[in-house]
């Protein structure tokens, strides 16, 4: 973030009396501090010209004690304007030399610019005297109700990130009022280009061809496992303390890694406010409730927590399913010195499935039951220090614990499953230096130590060397093993600038140490821009990046404990077209190729000529991804505003001797159209999906098993793809008040004209015959939230 710099300057409106020469002169009050606002990188430029009016009411002792809206410009604005008002000190008003409380007008101007240079000191001129009646306490008002002060605010937005080659920020109503995410910010992300759509609306993330585990999580910074509730649930933190969201597709900045593909950045905050903050949601599935509380004029205190009730309702609808999760947040922030500030932030999770499936009728019905359980709780540290001159320094620390586990039921067979419990260290810093106005450097360090501790029912494994025997039933045996992992980074990432070209090149060096392996994996990267027109950027990347292998692969018992980390080579192209009416144009192009993936093997590990264990897991698989991406998007104002994202891309996998196939979960074509109309406190949206079916095998037949008693598929490879995805999302809100407390209703419904999709097959014992394995269905909710301010 940087800091901007404003030139203030005070246009004073004499009142005169019409009656006695001898009425006390009236001093209007006059600015000690020099209004500063920190707009973070998030905020987008508002139309050219567009203001926001605030109206101060100031004691006599200079304090800013009142702040209202006169005229708004958009709501993340407005919210910083007004803190930042808060914090000016005036010299007060005085009335024949008594201080007197006074009321000023604040008008801020924001426009787009380039970096924004040093600030440079403006003085500020003040009107020698202004008279009024010597019965007014307070300089009147004129005839058209504005106060008689103005101060007027110019700035600039603060340009994008220096080492993303392509990133999408969402903010504000984007987050919480797209179609069929009901109101849930990360599912929001399913909606951009680069992403192509997961069954069932699955929490996790197809970006850019890679597969599920290769994008990552972030919070404040720091991994997390999950970013979801299970069963299209919301999202694991409160959306109200979601600061902003970033999606970065690939090339992410040095800052990051251990991730092969894209990233979801989330930065918290508490919701800006002065004074208590309450608010409380319920609809169909989930109540929740916040609080945010400030503690004196530096610090604030938000609790928040969530509870669903599918476990009550789904029972109703739906046999032999148990759902339920819940979650809390608690953050402080406090302002240690107008430099420096601090926060703590404490967030849980817990989660809970248990799926009984009965499919078909007579000989083709299969029961099985499968439970899954997640919790995970983390805490972060942040001290964040102002240096000056645009310098940062900002370190944190995390702490965390999970806890996951399995269960496999299967009718005449024995349980099996794990329990998995994780325990995580982590710490980051981080220096930005804005050397000159050509220059800025960002050089920082990021530790993380993770400890997971593996209870396990398995079937019990052949011997080495041995065939399956006729009627073969493996016995569960139990599996109790540790994996320990520690990884540190140091990263550099100077910005050089000469004319319209920045070029931004980063080096980040991972040191990985786990099982058998140690060793340093370098990830260069980098980043050029360069400005054509004001209105269009053109932009390229190129970089590696390395992932370590998930602890299940590295287990002893389990896995390969000498597997080597995934790597990606990832480079794109594209640009940045500003368009009329606020709208914006991004296409892009891109290339990525995966090497040392990890693949299940069972092949014997030979040494000195023989058999000394079976090699569970090998790192020498390959794949590749390459397409073309699009978002035409219209910022968030009054009327119509949303995206169109359009993905034409091909992922791959290489099979023994360089033979391409289409990636399990491969979409040629994925196409999103999300609007919003904003008419007055009414706000009407949809959302449309379509997307190419994945592939998945033809079964052309099946053969009987008599030593397993069962039919054997016979497959043909992923040559079949399921039909065409497609569906209709709706929501609609309505704010309104009762009395203090502003409300919001709303309906949202997923695939309102419920199209029958399929996510896969399901086929009768002996294969013959098959069914579509239904997607998920019309699902409406309806819901109220309250907030009192």
């Amino acid at each position: 973030m940087r800091r901007l710099a404003y030139c203030v300057a005070v246009l004073a409106l004499a009142a005169r009396a019409d009656a006695q020469p001898a009425a006390p002169v009236l001093q209007p009050p006059r600015p000690l501090t020099e209004p500063r606002i920190e707009l973070p990188t998030y905020v987008e430029s508002p139309p050219a010209g567009s203001a926001v009016d605030l109206l101060l009411d100031i004691d006599a002792e200079g304090a800013v004690v009142a702040v209202t809206v006169g005229t708004s410009l958009r709501e993340d604005i407005d919210l910083l304007a007004m803190d930042a008002a808060r914090l000016l000190r005036f010299e007060p008003a005085r009335q024949g030399g008594e201080a007197i409380p006074s009321r000023v007008r604040l008008r801020l101007e924001v426009t787009s610019a380039a970096p924004v240079p040093t600030p440079v000191p403006v003085s500020v001129p003040v009107p020698d005297q202004a008279t009024t009646s010597p019965a007014s306490p307070t300089p009147p008002v004129p005839d058209d109700g504005e106060p008689p002060y103005e101060t007027v605010v110019r700035g600039a937005i603060v340009p994008p990130e220096p080492g993303a080659s392509s990133r999408v920020v969402l903010t504000g109503a984007e987050l919480t009022t797209v179609p069929g995410t009901f109101g849930e910010p990360l599912r929001v992300v399913a909606t951009l280009p680069g992403v192509v759509r997961s069954p069932f609306g699955l929490g996790y993330f197809l970006v850019r061809g890679a597969s599920f585990e290769n994008t990552g999580f972030l919070v404040d910074g720091f991994p997390v496992p999950i970013l979801y509730h299970f069963f299209a649930g919301p999202a694991v933190i409160s959306s109200r303390l979601v600061e902003h969201l970033d999606f970065y597709p690939g090339g992410y900045p040095v800052a990051y890694g251990r991730f092969s593909a894209g990233l979801i950045s989330l930065r918290t905050a508490p919701p800006p406010t002065r004074q208590l903050h309450l608010e409380a949601e319920v609809d169909l599935f989930r109540a929740g409730a916040l609080a945010v509380v400030p503690v004196g004029e530096r610090t604030t205190v938000a609790v928040a927590a969530r509870r669903s009730y599918y476990d009550v309702l789904l029972p109703l609808v739906i046999d032999d399913v148990d759902v339920a999760y819940a979650d809390y947040q608690i953050r402080a922030d406090h302002e240690l010195t107008r430099r420096l500030r601090a926060s703590a932030f404490v967030f849980a999770s817990e989660d809970t499935l248990d799926v009984s499936q009965a499919t078909g009728t007579g000989t083709t019905v299969s029961t099985e039951t499968t439970s899954i359980g997640y919790a995970f709780v983390r805490g972060i540290g942040t001290l964040a220090w102002d240096l000056g001159d645009d310098a940062t320094l900002v370190a944190s620390g995390m702490l965390g614990r999970d806890w996951t586990s399995f269960r496999d039921r299967e009718p005449g067979q024995a349980d099996f499953g794990a329990e998995i419990t994780g325990t995580y260290v982590g710490g980051r810093a981080e220096l930005r230096i804005p050397a000159e106005r050509d220059l800025a450097l960002a050089i920082g360090v990021d530790v993380a130590s993770t400890s997971y501790d593996l209870d396990s029912s398995f079937p019990s494994p052949l011997g080495l060397g041995e065939f399956p025997r006729p009627g073969f039933d493996p016995q569960p045996i139990d599996i109790h093993s540790s994996v320990r992992q520690l990884a540190g980074a140091v990263y550099v990432e100077p910005t050089l600038r000469a004319g319209p070209v920045e070029l931004v090149p980063g080096l980040r060096l991972d040191l990985l140490k786990y099982g058998e392996v140690s060793s340093v994996f370098p990830d260069p990267r980098g980043v050029v821009r360069v400005t054509a027109t004001d209105d269009v950027l053109f932009k390229a990347s190129t970089g590696l990046f390395t992932q370590p292998p998930n602890p299940l692969q590295l287990d002893e018992s389990l896995g390969s404990p000498d597997l080597q980390p995934q790597r990606s080579w990832q480079s794109s192209t594209g640009a940045e077209i500003l368009l009329p009416d606020s709208i914006e144009l991004q296409p892009t192009v891109f290339y990525s190729r995966m090497f040392q993936l990890p693949r299940f093997s069972g092949d014997f590990e030979v040494r000195g000529g023989e058999v000394v264990a079976r090699e569970i897991f090998v790192a020498d698989g390959e794949g590749r991804a390459y397409g073309f991406e699009m978002l035409l998007r219209r910022k968030v104002e009054a009327g119509l505003y949303g995206w169109i994202s359009y993905t034409l891309a091909r992922s791959e996998r290489f099979l023994e001797g360089g033979q391409a196939q289409p990636f399990a979960f491969d979409q040629t074509h994925t196409l999103n159209v999300a609007a919003s109309y904003l008419w007055g406190r009414w706000r009407f949206g949809g959302r449309f999906t379509l997307a190419s079916g994945r592939p998945t095998p033809r079964i052309v037949g099946a053969v009987f098993d008599a030593d397993a008693d069962r039919y054997d598929p016979e497959r043909t490879g992923l040559n079949f793809r399921l039909p065409t995805y497609h569906q209709l999302d709706v929501r609609i809100d309505r704010e309104f008040d009762l009395g203090p407390i502003r409300c919001s209703a709303f309906l949202d419904v997923i695939n309102v004209y419920y199209a029958k999709n399929a996510e896969g097959r399901l086929y009768q014992y002996d294969y013959r015959r098959s069914t579509p394995l239904p997607g998920v269905p019309i699902l409406p909710t309806i819901g109220i939230k309250g907030e009192l301010r």
